[in-house]
């Protein structure tokens, strides 16, 4: 039986991360035929099914899994051996690529990478902004090398490197009666207008469950996909929203915002993760930048 080519196990793990034949066929810009002559003929040759196919596009079989598994593994060795001669190299080696939620935008250009650039000009850098689910997804389908996520669902395919506990707060604003509490039930926030992240997030699902435990109903003023809009709406004086102190630390201390802590005890155990894919040899470019977000972002010093 002939092995996979690198070739073949690049193209499988885009089709793997696309879902689809013709999507994953634009990415590699060849043809879909050409894509699914490939992976017949490989289905062929290993005598296993890799892939269901259906309208709504390509699942994984449990070969096919396998398979994905050793295409990320070989693409990991890949990506080390290229940032080890990246020494020996001017132009430097793997740029370390971070997918990270947007509430930690701020704190890592400016507490993490900003810092790190000018003790280590030889790396280099990509920052992708996604949500919870997707940020994990990343990190698991080897397109990012280190994920930066609130609260994602425990999984054994990824590493937390650090946790810290980071509550989620009451973010009024202000000049707002609120921001002279110490603590502020849930219900109080709720009876005022209040502008929430969308379905995609993890926070709306945390504050969303905690409503529904008390008997509440969520009714926000305003809902949106950017935590920027967010806190706009707050300094506006519009009215509150939740978000972990860290992400709205540098509004605050301009007295744009005010960050209260919220009086509900199932949204304080809730955490900031750095996390990179399970069992995999680390580029020393990766472990580096991840041991030194680690120790400076504001989001992981409890």
């Amino acid at each position: 039986m002939e092995g996979l080519s690198n070739r073949f196990l690049r193209e499988f793990l885009v089709v793997a991360q696309e879902g689809s034949i013709r999507r994953a066929a634009e990415r590699l810009n060849i043809a879909p035929s050409a894509v699914s002559r490939k992976l017949t003929d490989a289905e062929a040759r290993l005598g296993v099914t890799l892939l269901e196919r259906s309208a709504q596009g390509i699942t994984l079989t449990d070969a096919g899994r396998l398979v994905r598994e050793h295409a990320l593994h070989m693409q990991d060795e890949q990506t080390f051996l290229l940032d080890q001669l990246g020494r020996f190299r001017e132009s430097g080696g793997h740029a370390v690529r971070i997918a990270v939620g947007e509430g930690f935008a701020a704190d890592l250009m400016q507490n993490g990478l900003a810092p790190l650039g000018l003790a280590q000009p030889q790396l280099r850098f990509r920052a992708d902004l996604a949500g919870t689910e997707e940020i994990q997804r990343r990190v698991i389908d080897g397109e990012a090398d280190i994920g930066i996520a609130y609260n994602p669902v425990p999984t054994e395919r990824t590493a937390s490197l650090a946790i810290s506990r980071q509550p989620l707060c009451a973010i009024v604003p202000a000049g707002s009666p609120l921001a002279r509490h110490d603590r502020i039930p849930l219900a109080e926030m709720l009876a005022r207008p209040i502008a929430m992240l969308d379905t995609r997030h993890a926070i709306r699902t945390l504050v969303g469950r905690a409503a529904s435990d008390q008997g509440l109903a969520l009714r926000p003023q305003v809902e949106t996909s950017s935590i920027a809009a967010l806190i706009r709406y707050v300094g506006a004086g519009m009215g509150g929203t939740f978000l972990p102190r860290f992400s709205a630390s540098i509004q605050a201390a301009r007295g744009e915002v005010a960050i209260v802590d919220l009086d509900e005890e199932s949204l304080q155990h809730v955490s900031a993760h750095l996390m990179v894919r399970a069992r995999r040899r680390l580029p020393s470019s990766t472990a580096l930048t991840a041991e030194y977000l680690a120790a400076h972002m504001v989001a992981f010093r409890g």
